[in-house]
């Protein structure tokens, strides 16, 4: 059994800001969701997403398979959320996931992380993982799962624009030894007794399927909403079942005061994901 994404692309810019439009309920808001082969703390204590795809190949069906998801919430308050894994025809799910927590601060970053255990997959196709929190819906992502590498049918609205998945930021991204993408040193926040000071770090941003070329750029605002930076579009190409990773390699960034930096992902100049980097003073 294989686990593989379609391509990487890499280059060098600049990310971050907020906002409030998709995704959200009730001051929770989903912004990302990663599959991968293996899920763990790294040496500094912070994240790593080792392996990430989206088709799993068998060489023969039915077979089970076990695999961890990450997934990335902010807002405040108490919640419950669940994954479910269900067929190509929606109608049978195949493993559940859930949990709970909360969310102190405003504008709080957290992960949550579970195992789909023993899946049986009894049928090639185009499977998907929903994400929901308090009961409510909020994304639907394929999993591509194919018997000896055939071609199976590829739905309609995969064929469109890409789904966004994550935006995240890390230290470090690299392609394992099996040539999957992975992200290392994956983080909240920051907690400091010193203003201001600089960093330098990645965010790495996670579409999937879609067809054709598109153009992303980031936004970087300040805690009171001037904008720090605008990066240049970086160009891709994707289709139906690739994972595409790009990032922007952010050095000496600085972070002038206390408060939540906000980051915002656009598509083709429509914004489509956002999320905060929170700096806390001790």
């Amino acid at each position: 059994m294989k686990k593989f994404f379609i391509f990487l692309l890499i280059s060098i810019f600049f990310v971050f800001s907020l906002s409030y439009a998709q995704e959200n309920t009730n001051n929770i808001k989903l912004i990302g969701v990663v599959i991968a082969s293996n899920i763990q703390e790294d040496e500094y204590g912070l994240t790593l997403l080792d392996g990430i795809f989206s088709i799993i190949n068998f060489d023969k069906l039915p077979q089970t398979d076990t695999f961890p998801v990450y997934s990335r919430w902010m807002g405040n308050g108490k919640h419950n959320i669940e994954l479910n894994l269900l067929n190509p025809s929606k109608e049978k799910i195949l493993g559940t996931i859930t949990g709970s927590f909360e969310l102190i601060r405003e504008n709080d970053v957290l992960f949550s992380l579970g195992t789909f255990e023993d899946i049986a997959f009894e049928e090639s196709g185009v499977h998907w993982i929903q994400v929901k929190a308090d009961g409510k819906l909020l994304k639907e992502i394929p999993l591509f799962i194919l018997e000896n590498g055939e071609d199976v049918k590829i739905p309609e609205a995969l064929t469109q624009k890409p789904i966004f998945i994550f935006s995240l930021p890390a230290l470090e991204i690299y392609e394992n030894d099996d040539g999957l993408t992975s992200l290392k040193g994956v983080y909240e926040y920051y907690t400091t007794d010193e203003l201001p000071f600089t960093d330098s770090f990645i965010i790495a941003n996670g579409w999937m399927s879609g067809e054709g070329e598109y153009n992303q750029h980031i936004e970087i605002f300040s805690p009171d909403k001037n904008l720090l930076y605008k990066s240049e579009p970086q160009t891709f190409e994707i289709n139906a079942g690739s994972v595409v990773t790009l990032f922007d390699e952010v050095s000496d960034f600085s972070f002038e005061k206390e408060g939540d930096y906000l980051v915002k992902v656009f598509l083709n100049d429509e914004e489509v994901n956002s999320f905060v980097l929170k700096v806390i003073k001790k």
